[in-house]
């Protein structure tokens, strides 16, 4: 038993057990001369068809929206702990892009990122606070921050910096560091984004260590473990093209 069919349709069909079953075919091409809006069920792509502005264009799906809209996901990563350094080289490094790990020390801090498409451009920032121990006298410092991505296995440098703290009167010196930069095209996978330092030649006899994401000695008070944690953020933006 069905209503009677609605007064603004020429058309109404209602069944309880029984779908509508529009014309089927394997090409566009057996329809000749198409009209506005006619439409048909594609059996080789499984897709419905209609013919618009002299063309014959596919239903849009959900689906078909990441292969048109670029995608942006977020990771994280911050230190859990503190790294303290001992070792200072002679002279001043060199850094090149896409080298190794060697002479540089891991800062425990990291974020995996997925990567679904060839076309991508990662947002990558890092930021956190360095100290050194010269408790009793004044001294300035420098040391380097870098980004490591891990492919096929091995670590690669893909961003770094050089800082550096200056005073002349200042005992347990600190510095803020903050790294920014963009790299592109990533292997499809996830990928691990590592954050690395690198003490510079000393500037003085001062100090022994610098220490990454944390005070430097315990005589030092003017800084805390918490206010200088180490973050990383990476924005990955994904090409919908």
């Amino acid at each position: 038993m069905y209503n009677k069919p609605d007064d603004s349709a020429i058309l109404q069909i209602a069944d309880n057990n029984k779908g509508f079953l529009m014309p089927r075919m394997s090409s566009s091409a057996n329809i000749t001369s198409p009209i506005e809006s006619v439409m048909f069920y594609n059996l080789t792509t499984g897709k419905f068809n209609f013919w618009t502005q002299n063309s014959w264009v596919r239903m849009f799906e959900a689906s078909d929206a990441d292969g048109i809209i670029d995608v942006t996901k977020n990771f994280t990563g911050n230190s859990t702990s503190k790294t303290t350094i001992t070792t200072f080289p002679a002279t001043m490094p060199n850094f090149t892009l896409n080298s190794g790990t060697t002479g540089w020390t891991s800062l425990n801090v990291s974020a995996t990122i997925s990567v679904s498409k060839a076309t991508n451009t990662n947002l990558v920032t890092v930021e956190g606070m360095t100290q050194i121990d010269n408790t009793n006298n004044a001294s300035s410092y420098q040391f380097a921050i870098g980004i490591f991505v891990n492919e096929g296995g091995v670590d690669k440098l893909k961003l770094v910096r050089k800082f550096n703290a200056y005073s002349t009167n200042a005992t347990c010196l600190w510095k803020k560091f903050n790294l920014s930069g963009v790299f592109e095209n990533l292997t499809i996978g996830n990928q691990i984004v590592k954050v690395y330092a690198y003490n510079l030649p000393k500037m003085s006899n001062n100090y022994t260590n610098i220490t990454y994401g944390g005070s430097a000695s315990n005589s030092c008070n003017n800084m805390n473990d918490q206010m200088a944690r180490i973050f990383l953020t990476v924005q990955l933006a994904e090409s919908g093209n």
